[in-house]
């Protein structure tokens, strides 16, 4: 069973809301389409992504609009201090702690960015560091920095590295060795650290902004032409922290622009066209990434009452185009506003309620490749706002799936491309029913969520998230499923996915007993893979959060670096995508109703695959799978049985493939 809980983002959820409070119970009515909803869980495997079913009940529970800068004190628990596992030296190799922190909220959305490499191999890491609870006010709060020199990591740190209470790190090298950090501070001001390697000290500095009420949640990305470039942006102080609206705009996106490394600021306070009060009411807290790689700079937002966006800039951040990445059919939606389902698309399967919406759950990343172009994931979510006149909306923690798009799909058109692992491969996924509802960490997230994404030089792509274990249930009181950190490949440019590969496994984690006990969340990483995936995550040993969320007594956390062998991840060998025009693919016709004939020319004899994929790389069909002579072939392509639509007719040789559109009508 599952729980309609809170939207995620930044609110304050108390356990015992439900228990205490009238509206809170007239809300956990079940909703008039029956009680049990049929929610699609997504199981992949190279080539071939399957579907399996389960059932999950349906309940409604409030939003509460409490923001988390990690500035405000948290309730005063008890602290559960936990030691590290021993590390095993002869696997340093693969799980190293690299710090610790007793705050544990590193973001209320979307990742920062959290780990860089240099060309030579020099790594760094960051995170939200608080140790001191005293009174749990966290006073020591800020930037935990280690870094790795000469293929050996730093011990982990014992203060921050600003001078003031710092929350929300992001870290990048410039291409000269440049270290770059961007922080939010508690007087709303965006600061940073500098410095030219890792013996020099830090030079503390602000980035300028007139603002009224100052910025919050920053993300940070480097780039330009002499990789020098550091592009940031940030949201203006809500509303609900007592900040004013920019521009008409309640948490405004704004672009800010350094092309000296961060000495100085040539852009500020940009507020880019098309995210204005024409175009939306305002943005939520850490909804957003941004990556870049040479003059291309992208961002994605992630709002989950709002469409999911990709702003993208060819000229270095000068000038911006605005695609979209999922199109919420509500245009400006206020909550308590009210709709109905006519003003929503036709009724889906996979709709949990005639009133639910298919969006975000607002943890998103973007990648920009090394041929410039933008790749988007999130957390798929089903969010609704029913009862109007609370002023909160819902979300349903039972949707599961991992969405992906890149500009090579056009608007709106999202695939996905992983799922909860079935561990027992009976076709359901089994997932303990706790008293609150489904026992999952309440981190607010689609259960396959937390993305963060890298590419190597081939054009392979790499996805690391953080997904609900079936099975593995927690066994303290709380009964919750732990969430493990897994990686998925891609060798033909999104188009498949390798089976998701678990780095919580015995011949990685520093103590193979306690595999079972780990909870791993909020990964990152670097962004440029070699012959390894290398990331850092923050683990413990209760699922849930102390700061929000299960407001679970405070504990040890460690930030751990992992790296794994890119043939681990499903990444054998490279293949290069190629023109059709390399083959002479040409489909005639290609659009029908039941057949289509493929014509192809191959300049040396080997291995061919020829096959019909959906839009979501799903393999539909197989037609050539065998050693072919050079020469030119044809292969009718029976499309009979199979849905109308866009399909991706793929083929495959050697080392190159290509890939064609047919239409099904």
């Amino acid at each position: 069973m599952g729980i309609q809980l809170p939207i995620p983002l930044f609110y304050f959820f108390l356990l015992n809301f439900i228990a205490t409070n009238p509206i809170a119970m007239k809300n956990l009515m079940l909703s008039p389409l029956g009680v049990f909803l049929f929610l699609g869980l997504h199981l992949v495997a190279q080539g071939n992504l399957q579907f399996v079913q389960k059932n999950i009940q349906q309940y409604q529970a409030p939003r509460h609009h409490v923001l988390y800068t990690g500035m405000e004190p948290g309730p005063l628990r008890p602290v559960e201090h936990q030691s590290p596992p021993a590390t095993d030296l002869e696997k340093v190799d693969q799980e190293i702690p690299i710090g610790s922190t007793l705050y544990d909220l590193q973001s209320n959305a979307a990742g920062c960015k959290r780990i860089s490499m240099t060309p030579t191999g020099r790594i760094a890491g960051v995170w939200t560091r608080g140790i001191d609870d005293a009174g749990a006010t966290y006073p020591d709060r800020g930037t935990g920095y280690n870094t790795r020199v000469n293929f050996a990591w730093g011990d982990p740190p014992s203060s921050r590295i600003e001078s003031v209470r710092t929350g929300w790190p992001n870290h990048v090298f410039t291409a000269s060795g440049k270290e770059f950090i961007v922080a939010h501070t508690s007087d709303n001001r965006l600061i940073t650290q500098r410095r030219d390697g890792p013996t020099a000290p830090w030079a503390e500095g602000f980035i300028p902004d007139n603002t009224p009420s100052g910025m919050l949640w920053p993300r940070a990305a480097v780039g330009g032409a002499n990789g020098e470039t550091i592009h940031v942006i940030a949201i203006t102080v809500p509303a609900s922290l007592n900040g004013q609206p920019y521009q008409n705009v309640d948490g405004h996106i704004l672009y800010y622009r350094s092309t000296d490394g961060g000495a100085s600021w040539d852009r500020t306070d940009v507020a880019i066209e098309g995210l204005g009060s024409d175009f939306t009411l305002g943005s939520d807290a850490d909804s957003y990434y941004i990556d870049a790689r040479g003059d291309n700079v992208a961002f994605g937002i992630f709002n989950s009452f709002d469409d999911v966006l990709l702003f993208k800039s060819e000229d270095n951040g000068d000038t911006w185009a605005k695609s979209i990445v999922n199109d919420f059919p509500l245009f400006k939606y206020a909550i308590d506003a009210g709709y109905t389902y006519q003003d929503l698309p036709p009724f889906m399967d996979e709709r949990p309620d005639s009133l639910a919406i298919f969006s975000s759950d607002s943890y998103g990343t973007v990648l920009v490749d090394y041929q410039g172009m933008a790749h988007v994931y999130f957390g798929r979510m089903w969010v609704q706002d029913d009862v109007l006149t609370d002023g909160l909306s819902s979300y349903y923690p039972g949707t599961d799936g991992l969405a992906y798009w890149n500009e090579s799909f056009g608007d709106d058109s999202l695939r996905t491309i992983v799922g909860t692992v079935d561990q027992n491969m009976n076709d359901t996924l089994d997932l303990v029913a706790g008293a609150s509802g489904l026992s999952v960490g309440l981190y607010f997230a689609s259960l396959t969520s937390m993305p963060s994404a890298g590419v190597d030089a081939a054009g392979n792509l790499y996805v690391t998230y953080s997904g609900i274990v079936e099975g593995e249930v927690s066994i303290d009181d709380d009964m919750q499923h732990y969430r493990h950190v897994y990686i998925i490949s891609s060798p033909d440019g999104g188009l498949t996915w390798s089976d998701p590969y678990d780095i919580i496994r015995p011949d990685i984690v520093m103590e193979p007993d306690l595999v079972d006990f780990v909870e791993a969340v909020f990964p990152s990483m670097v962004r440029e893979v070699d012959d390894k995936v290398r990331l850092i995550y923050m683990q413990d040993f209760r699922p849930g959060l102390a700061i929000r969320g299960d407001m679970d007594s405070a504990a040890d956390n460690f930030i751990n670096y992992v790296q794994v062998e890119v043939p681990e991840v499903g990444i054998v060998g490279t293949e290069a995508r190629v023109p059709a025009s390399t083959f002479g693919l040409v489909l005639a016709p290609n659009v029908t109703s039941t057949q289509t004939r493929a014509s192809f020319i191959t300049g040396q004899a080997g291995k061919v695959s020829l096959s019909l994929l959906n839009r979501h790389g799903q393999q539909v069909r197989q037609f050539i799978q065998e050693q072919l002579p050079a020469g030119k072939h044809q292969e009718d392509l029976d499309l009979t049985g199979l849905p109308a639509g866009s399909y991706y007719l793929l083929l495959k040789v050697e080392q190159q493939f290509t890939i064609a559109e047919v239409i099904k009508q």
